[in-house]
């Protein structure tokens, strides 16, 4: 009789959905108590970054160990697994390497590339390590990472609607004389490029508040400081989250356009701009004509060298780059009417990381660098488990929010920013493995 009892208790506690989620809850909180160190780390990236966004670099580093430390007995498996991603960016490696022979300064040629061999082997391992670990091990990272967010995302909001000083404080002396939401755009463009992921992944956790919490502080923050690129990659991914979401054929769209962009973007500059168009832009956005003038030098520097480029790390040294270049306003009749803006033909990089692999490593490097990139999203998008509607609006949003950036801001080879978008794919990863409880109802379906 005692024998039947328990049988039936123990079935009746299997097919009870409460039961099994009190057990779940419960298991959970112990790997979160195991694991309590990881996710103690993740917690503190969101402030971390806006604090010193150049930190971003060590943070990738430390998550990358904490993983392996979690994954102890899993740590050797990892790392054969980490081998086949990391070779598909090898031969872009040794490329770089071996642009040292004709490039303008071998050795910083030889320095960036030691140093981005071990941001790719650091970032390769932080990614599959969040591909191997148990999903239920990196629901604490996924929801502290949230958490810390949304915490910094409150600090750097009030902080700016009273004048900064924190910032100030922070990021002195670079802010001196400037606008102190100058001081978090950096961390800001991560901030955007986060958003998707670990909004989807929260929901997939079952936390839908604290996911329209997150996003709705996030965006408020990202809003308040003064990047345009961070502001731009908010709404880029945000649009492309809920048009995918709601389509998800159009998650091929924002590929083939990356493809086209990646092949055509030298053959377009210099971009013929009629008078009034150039005099409204001086007027309203003298960096953005700027910019053209960038393209339009590098350019004409990539039509010299289109096969193996300047080298790595050219960008900062080309010939005739410190050029002047003054922007100016117009009059009425569309003359020149006082200086808008005056800086060089190309001041350290092109702000434009599809031109910049062009100018520095050729055809061959954009085609070593940017195939395997574009197989590696195409990859995600056709994995079993992740074709339904959250995930692959998820893997184009963080796609798109991190191409918009890319295409107009900062230096493609800048270790805080490469940093970023390697710890940006572990939280794909680890939003996109998560079960598919949170997002019942609402019309998930395997495309």
């Amino acid at each position: 009789m005692t024998s039947s009892r328990r049988s039936t208790s123990a079935a009746e506690t299997a097919a009870d959905p409460r039961c099994v989620s009190v057990r779940s809850r419960g298991k959970f909180a112990g790997l979160h108590a195991k694991d309590i160190a990881l996710s103690v780390l993740c917690l503190s990236v969101g402030p971390l970054i806006y604090a010193a966004s150049l930190a971003t670099v060590a943070a990738m580093l430390v998550l990358t160990c904490a993983s392996l430390v979690v994954s102890r007995q899993d740590s050797s498996s990892i790392v054969v697994k980490s081998i086949l991603p990391l070779a598909g960016f090898a031969p872009l490696l040794v490329w770089m390497l071996l642009s040292a022979a004709w490039s303008l300064d071998g050795g910083a040629s030889v320095d960036v590339t030691l140093r981005l061999v071990v941001l790719f082997l650091s970032g390769t391992l932080l990614v599959t390590s969040f591909a191997s670990l148990p999903i239920e091990r990196l629901a604490g990272p996924l929801t502290a990472v949230g958490l810390g967010f949304a915490g910094a995302s409150v600090v750097v909001a009030v902080d700016l609607e009273l004048g900064g000083h924190l910032a100030r404080f922070l990021h002195e002396p670079r802010l001196n004389g400037v606008d102190p939401a100058l001081g978090y755009g950096r961390a800001a463009t991560l901030h955007a490029i986060l958003l998707a992921p670990v909004l989807v992944g929260l929901l997939r956790l079952g936390f839908p508040r604290l996911a329209v919490g997150f996003a709705l502080l996030g965006a408020a923050a990202i809003l308040e400081t003064s990047s345009l690129s961070a502001k731009t990659a908010l709404a880029v991914g945000l649009f492309v989250l809920v048009a995918v979401w709601v389509v998800p054929r159009l998650r091929w769209i924002g590929l083939g356009v990356f493809g086209c962009a990646v092949v055509g973007l030298p053959l377009i500059f210099p971009l013929p701009l009629g008078a009034e168009a150039a005099c409204w832009l001086a007027d309203h956005k003298a960096s953005a004509a700027h910019r053209l003038e960038i393209w339009s030098f590098v350019t004409e520097r990539i039509r010299q060298r289109p096969l193996t480029g300047w080298g790595l790390d050219a960008a900062r040294r080309l010939p005739d780059g410190t050029r002047p270049v003054v922007i100016h306003h117009c009059d009425e009749a569309g003359r020149p009417d006082g200086i808008a803006l005056s800086n060089q033909a190309l001041p350290l990089h092109p702000h434009n990381a599809v031109l910049q692999v062009w100018l520095e490593l050729g055809g061959v490097g954009v085609a070593l660098g940017f195939g395997p990139l574009i197989f590696a999203i195409w990859h995600a998008f056709r994995i079993p488990k992740w074709r339904i509607p959250p995930v692959q609006a998820m893997i184009a949003a963080t796609f798109a929010a991190a191409v918009s950036i890319g295409l107009i801001s900062f230096g493609i080879w800048q270790e805080w920013f490469l940093s970023g978008l390697f710890t940006a794919a572990a939280f794909v990863v680890a939003s996109a493995r998560q079960s598919a409880d949170g997002v019942h109802g609402m019309g998930v379906r395997q495309v």
